[in-house]
């Protein structure tokens, strides 16, 4: 073993004892069968995939070297290798993980799992019931904040210095509606005061062109932070996707969604003169087309906005300080203030078709877009779908691993935030459930 690996697993241990003293259970998943092979593979949500990788890299990595802590780990190889279990991810949107969970591929190694950011809709319960599948589970897996991220070359305060954008949920809501259209408007230059030279250009708005899980969290937050008057900036049940040309129907049930924003205000940005936005696909399309456009603005999970270097807006939270606004950019510390107040708010673990992320969260530290991203598991997997107990028994040790382990600093990519506690002692309780061929796996 090599230095530094060595002192990663000296780390891990230590991890593992903190998060046991934490309360988070940290048993032994089950030991993996002699001579697995083959793919463990999920699809969905692209605001966990940075977060995901590194997770498939680490335990493999690590694993190769700590066969006197589970020799059966060690049969954990890279993505090139046919030798032993792979872990595998693809992205394509909440909304491709959801369809794929109920899909023709349901339960067999390439579609283990989903990964989703947004709430199951009644609809996709429905589906998923249809397409014989009466038990599974949606855990937490991890949290990340959604970074406002924007290019304006040049942006300078009045002294001179880099100046950092300011927003709240009524500018970025009209951003989006199209009411707001050049970025030297009076509404953003009221939340800037110190900008010295916000330009007469226009805002080039930027959202998913796919079912995205990371809209969802922020189509929450828009339906939270905006005014009254914005009648929860259309995300609710009167509103009409792509044919309302106002906000003149009293608000009705809250519904964020997950449908592309080029779609959602289609008609309504038309009637406002504004051009309509672009649309990328993944977080993965937008950072990159974000970096490359100067007056872009657009949402991703934070890790993306770290790798391409983006700037990112400070959010104001909805608590003041002493009656003045606070605005935040997205922490370590902000995520954790924003997860602490929502935490007495429904549990995460199989949210209800109502669960509403912790967007919005009270308190003068608490960064406003803050979600979860779930894993769907399947309670039962079946040989006679081509998987075979090596290939489960691999998936709930990984597992087990990234609620523990995984959730320490040491592991977690940037740009992400873990669990709390309690949410991460349910999701593991969920693994307890998964059946091989009519057997409970880990009992």
């Amino acid at each position: 073993m090599n230095l530094a690996k060595s002192i990663r697993v000296s780390i891990t241990a230590a991890l593992v004892l903190a998060i046991g003293i934490s309360g988070v259970a940290n048993g032994a998943a089950p030991t993996i069968s002699p001579n697995a092979t083959g793919k463990i593979e999920g699809s969905g949500a692209t605001f966990p995939w940075n977060q995901y990788k590194d997770w498939f890299t680490s335990f493999t990595d690590e694993n190769a070297d700590v066969a006197s802590v589970d020799a059966s780990l060690s049969q954990f190889h890279t993505s090139n290798s046919t030798s032993g279990l792979v872990l595998g991810y693809s992205g394509g949107g909440s909304g491709t993980g959801i369809s794929n969970f109920y899909g023709v591929n349901q339960g067999r190694p390439t579609q283990m799992f989903s990964g989703t950011d947004g709430v199951l809709t009644s609809a996709q319960r429905a589906l998923i019931a249809a397409n014989n599948i009466a038990n599974y589970s949606v855990i937490p897996a991890i949290t990340g904040p959604v970074a406002m991220v924007y290019r304006i070359d040049g942006l300078k305060t009045t002294g001179g210095a880099t100046a950092t954008l300011r927003l709240d949920g009524n500018t970025i809501c009209g951003i989006y509606l199209g009411t707001i259209q050049k970025w030297n408007d009076t509404a953003i230059k009221a939340l800037n005061p110190s900008v010295a030279n916000l330009p007469d250009a226009t805002i080039n708005v930027v959202g998913r062109s796919d079912s995205s899980g990371t809209t969802f969290i922020f189509t929450s937050y828009l339906g939270k932070a905006a005014t009254t008057a914005q009648k929860n900036c259309a995300m609710h049940s009167n509103f009409t996707s792509s044919t309302e040309a106002n906000l003149n129907d009293a608000a009705g049930t809250f519904t964020p969604t997950s449908v592309q924003p080029g779609t959602y205000f289609a008609a309504i940005r038309s009637a406002n003169g504004a051009a309509a936005i672009t649309g990328k696909s993944g977080n993965g399309g937008i950072a990159p087309y974000v970096k490359a456009t100067n007056y872009s603005i657009s949402y991703v999970e934070a890790s993306y906005a770290s790798k391409y270097g983006l700037s990112e807006a400070a959010v104001a939270a909805q608590s003041k300080s002493k009656g003045k606004t606070v605005y935040l950019k997205p922490t370590t510390a902000t995520v954790a203030a924003a997860l602490s107040a929502a935490v007495a708010t429904e549990d995460p673990t199989n949210p209800s078709v109502n669960y509403v992320h912790p967007v919005y969260a009270a308190g003068v530290n608490s960064y406003p877009i803050v979600g979860y991203s779930w894993l769907m598991l399947y309670h039962e997997y079946k040989s006679t779908n081509g998987v075979t107990l090596g290939q489960v028994q691999g998936m709930i040790a990984f597992l087990n691993w990234a609620l523990t382990e995984g959730q320490g600093s040491t592991y977690l990519y940037k740009g992400y935030s873990p669990i709390p506690t309690a949410a991460r002692a349910a999701a593991i309780a969920e693994l307890h459930k998964i059946s091989y061929d009519g057997v409970i796996v880990w009992p």
